[in-house]
């Protein structure tokens, strides 16, 4: 799950889903859609709820959540993460792979 600003300033919610089909797993982009005014963690899960509801997705099938580890994702109490654990209980998260990866990349000061 990431979100990210267009050349335009439009901000943009894309969320890509990993799930297992038959033998192996599959990756498919589930949604991409503009975020209506502020990136909060609140307008992040609200328009990932609203989405969930319109396609009968249930919240109990959510079993991770990935994210850049900004503020707006990983909150404790405001953040998108923590509105979808409060609604899939079983729900855990990491940060991104690739978000990890450029951080350690990063030349600390000495």
């Amino acid at each position: 799950m990431d979100e990210s600003t267009d050349v335009a300033g439009l901000a943009i919610l894309m969320v890509i889903l990993l799930y297992p089909y038959l033998d192996s797993f599959h990756e498919d982009l589930l949604l991409c859609k503009p975020l209506p005014s502020t990136s909060t963690g609140t307008e992040i899960f609200k328009l990932l709820d609203e989405f969930f509801v319109e396609n009968s997705i249930l919240w109990d099938n959510c079993v991770d959540a990935c994210t850049d580890g900004a503020k707006a994702m990983t909150g404790k109490m405001s953040g998108a993460v923590a509105k979808i654990r409060g609604k899939a209980k079983g729900c855990s998260s990491v940060h991104c792979i690739l978000h990890q990866h450029a951080l350690a990349m990063k030349k600390m000061p000495f």
